[in-house]
């Protein structure tokens, strides 16, 4: 596939940067926090033994049309991640035409995610769909939900399972579910913790 062809396909998509794949992005020694917080991007340093700088997903300088306005600058983990589909398809294991449709039902299943917490309540769109079903399961479970909603949460722990299957096979690669950068999706977060590359 063609250089335009493979940002054809990242533009396509935009899974890695919009909360589906990743709940925050790490920032790298060699990246500027100051000139990113700048620029817009909400960094922050976590709390603990050992701080991490990093900003949330879905990304703030994603735009519309699945861009990213700070492309110039973006941080380390955004210029060197490439997720497998992205991968098979630079080496010749998949064509554009092949590999558009997955990105399409990828894409499908998170908005079917999203409509099920927006009937839930959980309209915070400016979170990453792993918290936003963290958050949501935490409240079925505690008791404090009808049987319509029950249902919903029912059909949404569905959806989100077969989320992180097909993200699992397609998405992520091999060093994701173990990289100290990775912050995992709503899907992986269960399994294992997900920053973005």
């Amino acid at each position: 596939m063609t250089t335009r062809g493979l940002s054809e396909l990242c533009v396509e998509c935009g899974l890695c940067c919009d909360g589906t794949l990743f709940d925050l992005v790490k920032l790298e020694p060699g990246d500027d926090a100051g000139k990113l917080k700048a620029l817009g991007l909400p960094v922050s340093v976590s709390r603990g033994q050992q701080p991490v700088t990093r900003f949330p997903q879905p990304c703030s300088a994603l735009c519309e049309d699945r861009s990213c306005r700070l492309y110039a600058a973006r941080p380390w983990q955004c210029r060197t991640f490439e997720c497998q589909l992205f991968k098979d398809a630079k080496a010749g294991r998949i064509t554009f035409a092949a590999a558009l449709p997955v990105v399409k039902h990828a894409r499908r299943r998170a908005d079917h995610v999203r409509r099920l917490l927006r009937e839930l309540g959980d309209t915070d769109e400016h979170r990453a769909l792993g918290e936003r079903f963290h958050r949501t399961s935490e409240r079925i479970e505690s008791g404090d939900a009808d049987e319509a909603a029950k249902h919903t949460f029912a059909d949404l722990s569905l959806a989100m399972h077969r989320l992180k299957l097909l993200s699992q096979k397609r998405f992520y690669t091999l060093n994701d579910a173990s990289s100290p950068g990775k912050s995992p999706s709503p899907q992986a977060a269960a399994t294992h913790s997900q920053t973005k590359l």
